[in-house]
């Protein structure tokens, strides 16, 4: 079990570990350490909350200021999540966006929240008495704040009806007070456009140049803010979410160490004659049983979850593992053997484990990824061999690939890393007939001066 209090972050080079079924022990870190051996868990210790906004506001302001943005505005429920640390259920089911989080390079009024008032009251309140940032209401039942949808003057800003047959209860007067305050701060808005124009004056950015994220949140902001220049939010957040804030780091620490626990406990249960997506279902379970949630499972190089296949005697197959923990993922690969496995693929994945170990040695700030893979390629060269390893370098955090955006826009130039990236190198086999598949790949935090890794990395292939 992950300990939140050290969160170990993974030491040691050693080559392979062959995990036992049906062990016992009390957790996977300190006994993987200790005897090589991974046990499950079955007891679950999930960390205290995190809250608060989990964008990094610093570099929030250098990207903005580089591309000449006034203000972001974003609806979709990732990118307000990252602005504010609320995960909202509404856009989780498919709903147009009725909450929005406006982001200046006002230190004044960093962050602005726009939220319907039932919506504040029932969803969004309880969180935001851990912040400071202000709350504009609008009453309009619905996310039409036009002109034309809606009169001009603000309805009550109301929650439930109280009944007044029993006292209400904590979270009753939790939330009438919190929507009672956020009124009183700045009081209501008749819709949605009302609200967002109120806001962006505030902060001064009613002209300017404002991105968004999605086209409702385009249209409003163009209603509420005539005279501004709008473009297209995706180019700044791809560039903000790779530096992580030092909250986003916790998290990625958390997140990277659950997702290898939670794959290493998955292997134990392998055996021939099994079946992969009885693997999958184990990764899973084991991932919720420490308070994440699986994405996915790559099993041998296949990634669809109606693949029907047996493990065998002397296999040698690959696993990718993807998790996330609240909003933010793990991404964990290595090979497993089922027994002895070929000879030929005993080569492959030493030369791959040689490769990272390589690459390990110069992740510092200020390494660049095309010198990333160089180094892999070069380390290969080296042994000998001309095995097609990819060496892919990316970004992990609110994304698989935090770096990658919607527009469709390939990145400016070569990636240079800095403090706060989270790294991950994809170093799989990309040939067929090799006599099984391989994969490497773990998480890496750039310091200040260096790097380290924040999940487990001890073993580099796994023996069943």
């Amino acid at each position: 079990m992950i300990d939140r209090r050290t969160m170990i972050s993974g030491a040691g080079l050693g080559a392979a570990v062959t995990v036992v079924a049906g062990a016992q022990s009390q957790s996977i870190a300190p006994a993987f350490a200790a005897s090589g051996k991974v046990t499950p868990v079955t007891a679950v210790d999930v960390p205290e909350a995190f809250m608060g906004p989990r964008m990094n506001f610093e570099q929030a302001e250098k990207v903005m200021t580089k591309l000449g943005l006034d203000a972001l505005v974003v609806g979709s429920g990732t990118n307000f999540y990252h602005a504010t640390g609320i995960d909202l259920t509404a856009t989780r089911m498919g709903h147009a966006p009725g909450a929005y989080a406006i982001i200046t390079r006002d230190d004044k009024q960093r962050l602005s929240v726009v939220s319907q008032s039932f919506m504040y009251y029932y969803t969004i309140a309880q969180d935001h008495i851990h912040a400071n940032y202000p709350v504009y209401i609008y009453t309009a039942p619905t996310g039409d704040g036009s002109v034309e949808g809606i009169g001009r003057t603000a309805l009550p800003a109301e929650g439930f009806r109280d009944r007044g047959e029993a006292p209400m209860d904590e979270v009753e007067v939790f939330r009438a007070k919190a929507l009672a305050d956020a009124v009183t701060n700045k009081g209501t808005e008749p819709g949605l456009m009302f609200a967002v124009r109120k806001a962006l004056n505030d902060v001064g950015v009613s002209k300017g140049r404002i991105a968004v994220d999605l086209q409702p949140v385009w249209r409003t902001v163009a209603e509420a803010a005539p005279d501004a220049t709008i473009v297209d939010a995706d180019d700044a957040l791809r560039r903000i979410r790779p530096i992580k804030s030092e909250l986003e780091v916790k998290l990625m620490r958390y997140a990277a160490q659950l997702n290898c626990e939670a794959a290493l406990e998955a292997v134990q249960t392998v055996r021939a004659g099994g079946d992969v997506r009885d693997l999958r279902a184990a990764y899973f379970a084991a991932a919720a049983r420490r308070g994440g949630r699986g994405v996915f499972m790559v099993i041998n190089r296949v990634s669809s979850p109606n693949y029907e296949a047996k493990f065998h005697d002397g296999q040698c197959f690959s696993i990718d593992c993807v998790s996330e923990f609240m909003g933010y993922h793990g991404d964990y690969a290595r090979s497993v053997f089922v027994g002895e496995p070929p000879a030929n693929m005993k080569k492959v994945t030493t030369a791959a484990a040689k490769s990272w170990d390589a690459i390990r040695e110069i992740l510092k700030p200020g390494v660049s990824f095309s010198q990333i893979r160089a180094k892999g390629k070069e380390t290969l060269k080296k042994m000998g061999v001309d095995y097609n390893i990819s060496f892919t370098p990316h970004s992990v955090g609110l994304y698989h690939n935090d770096a990658a955006g919607s527009s469709g826009l390939s990145s400016a130039g070569d990636t240079v890393l800095e403090k706060n990236f989270i790294l991950s190198v994809d170093c799989p086999l990309l040939e067929a007939g090799a006599g099984g598949s391989h994969h490497l790949e773990d998480l890496t935090l750039f310091t200040a001066d260096g790097s380290e890794q924040i999940n487990d990395i001890g073993n580099r292939t796994i023996t069943v």
